[in-house]
């Protein structure tokens, strides 16, 4: 294995455990691979406002954060954009009227607000889980009055697999459509991924890819790990996930990226 200097560390199911929380020696540990020089950066599907608390609370000063899974890279203390792709205007407008006409939940994030049409068990259901107030903008949701940087629709995961095909039937090749829960339904820019996303973090702070490490649970998860050095998949992770990763660490109620961390990097 190459000499770490890279560490890309996602949120959801990887480095918050089941209640939310990251534990104190998590946090210990990954200082001490910053401490070692090791970039460590959250690579996330969340938006700036949702993820900032834990870049804070792991201490990363302004190190970069890989937001929307790829589509934002900026930086955690002076917010600068090192990267943005959007999901072309027509095309989200288009996406939020097919959602209209077969009544889907759907949202839009655009300059980091999380905007919505009606305040539903869903949104109320996410809003606990991302501690992030949505916007409730009744018939204006379906006007998109900017740019996207992906739109999310939750369900049952039943009916998100036929939302997803009608999606993809109706505009084919104009998003990424992924996973990133069982109830969580991800349409984003064609062309961003978390794999994608750390290649272009590699770039902008002079890391090869392999000389990364890339640890994550679920399926918007599996670009990243295909694309890093060194992959890790947590114990809670799905079998095709574990299956694409070079390790399969402990769980993240177990403190897994820790017990990675300390194993092949410290």
């Amino acid at each position: 294995m190459e000499t770490i200097k890279m560490i890309t560390i996602d949120l959801d199911g990887t480095l918050l455990r089941s209640d939310g929380s990251v534990s104190d020696h998590t946090v210990e540990t990954l200082q001490k691979a910053r401490q070692k020089g090791v970039i460590v950066a959250i690579a996330t599907g969340r938006m700036y406002q949702t993820a900032k608390a834990y870049g804070e609370r792991l201490a990363l000063g302004d190190s970069p954060m890989l937001l929307f899974a790829g589509g934002l890279i900026q930086t955690l203390e002076s917010k600068k954009i090192l990267f943005q792709q959007t999901v072309p205007r027509q095309d989200a407008q288009d996406l939020v009227n097919l959602a209209r006409e077969q009544s889907w939940q759907m949202q839009t994030y655009i300059d980091d607000v999380l905007r919505v049409e009606l305040d539903e068990p869903w949104i109320r259901d996410y809003e606990r889980t991302t501690k992030v107030k949505a916007v409730i903008c009744g018939d204006e949701f379906y006007r998109v009055q900017g740019d996207c940087n992906k739109l999310l629709s939750r369900g049952p995961h039943e009916e998100l697999l036929e939302r997803k095909a009608l999606i993809e039937k109706t505009f084919p090749g104009r998003f990424n459509i992924l996973f990133s829960d069982l109830t969580f339904l991800e349409i984003m820019p064609l062309g961003v991924d978390k794999g994608h996303g750390i290649r272009r973090l590699g770039e902008l702070y002079d890391v090869d890819p392999k000389y990364i490490m890339a640890i994550g649970d679920s399926e918007n998860d599996l670009d990243m790990l295909k694309a890093a050095g060194f992959s890790v998949a947590m114990a809670n992770a799905g079998q095709e996930v574990k299956d694409a990763a070079n390790y399969v660490t402990l769980s993240n109620d177990e403190d897994g990226v820790a017990a990675v961390v300390e194993k092949f990097v410290l």
